[in-house]
């Protein structure tokens, strides 16, 4: 709590110098807890700033309110001066704010869709269990040897479907000049499509095991990720009770949520197609179709470009222990 304390006494000086230079004027009451230049500091202000302050834990409620109130002083405070410089006039900060206030609406939109998805019922998860059982009772835990490599333009020249071994995979990467990374992995197939955990199951149990590959593409990478695997071992952990149904509660929450955003885009979409005008030389995106890799091996792919691991279609904000 030490390091707490003492990372916010630097904005609670701030506050105090500035509650003793406020000392002349009347002190502002109800919802108001402070004034800037005459400009109101509302308690809801101050109980928004408070959830986004780090470190939270175990310090004292007064001082984080202090702290908090001490955060936008100084941002109403700078704000101020900003505006006397006319910074919020400059055409860059005015594009900066529509395009952040237009998130928020998104954002504030997206909220309300998914306040309206009704509530997944306790039926429907058990259902669900019953229906995927290689997500739940029959959970395996794969062991990988994995490389992976950012798919290059030119992949679908790299032989990698007559690859045999990883050592193969390896050759004909360093052959192409691809960068890589090799390095164990474990593959949970409670995070993953049940098709692909099956078809992972049917590799690892075949005679002669041959690499094979998906692909995904992460947040931020530039391209899709190629991974290329080797199983090396399965070990089975089933995931029952309690803690299996509300688990798929919350996929299937996902699921139709995800479902009824994608169903209301679809509809605003076709409402303000009408109304879209494009200037010369400007139009939707034509976007060219990904190349979808051949699997590794002659046994195919479990996976190809896009099918990225997800828990029975949807993956787990935090996947449990055990």
């Amino acid at each position: 709590m030490g390091s707490v304390r003492t990372g916010l006494l630097a904005p609670l000086a701030l506050a105090l110098v500035l509650g003793a230079c406020d000392g002349a004027s009347k002190a502002p009451e109800g919802q108001v807890v402070a004034t800037v230049a005459g400009k109101e500091v509302t308690v809801h202000e101050v109980n928004a700033e408070l959830a986004q302050l780090p470190g939270r834990e175990g310090a004292p409620r007064k001082l984080l309110e202090s702290v908090a109130l001490a955060r936008v002083i100084e941002r109403k405070m700078l704000t101020d001066e900003a505006r006397k410089r006319n910074l919020d006039k400059n055409p860059q900060f005015l594009l900066v704010q529509q395009r952040a206030n237009e998130s928020l609406l998104v954002q504030a939109l997206q909220a309300d869709v998914q306040a309206k998805v009704p509530a997944t019922t306790r039926e429907a998860a058990q259902k669900f269990v019953a229906e995927n059982p290689l997500v739940f009772g029959d959970r395996r835990i794969f062991s990988l040897d994995q490389i992976a490599f950012l798919q290059p333009a030119n992949f679908e020249r790299v032989p990698i479907k007559d690859a045999k071994t990883m050592a193969e995979v390896e050759r004909l990467l360093t052959d192409a000049n691809i960068e890589y990374r090799r390095a164990p992995q474990q593959l949970d197939s409670l995070t993953l499509n049940p098709q692909l955990t099956a078809q992972i199951l049917k590799l690892a149990n075949s005679p002669n095991p041959e690499p094979f590959l998906y692909a995904d593409q992460p947040q931020g990478a530039p391209a899709p990720v190629i991974y290329v695997n080797s199983v090396t071992s399965v070990k089975s952990q089933p995931f029952a009770g309690e803690r299996a149904i509300a688990f798929a509660q919350q996929i299937l929450q996902r699921q139709e949520v995800q479902k009824r955003l994608a169903a209301e885009l679809k509809k605003w979409q076709e409402e303000y197609k009408p109304k879209i005008v494009y200037a010369k030389g400007y139009g939707p995106p034509e976007l060219p179709k990904p190349a979808a890799p051949g699997g590794a091996g002659g046994a195919g792919t479990p996976g190809a470009a896009g099918a990225t691991p997800a828990a029975a279609g949807a993956a787990p904000a935090a996947k449990p222990a055990g």
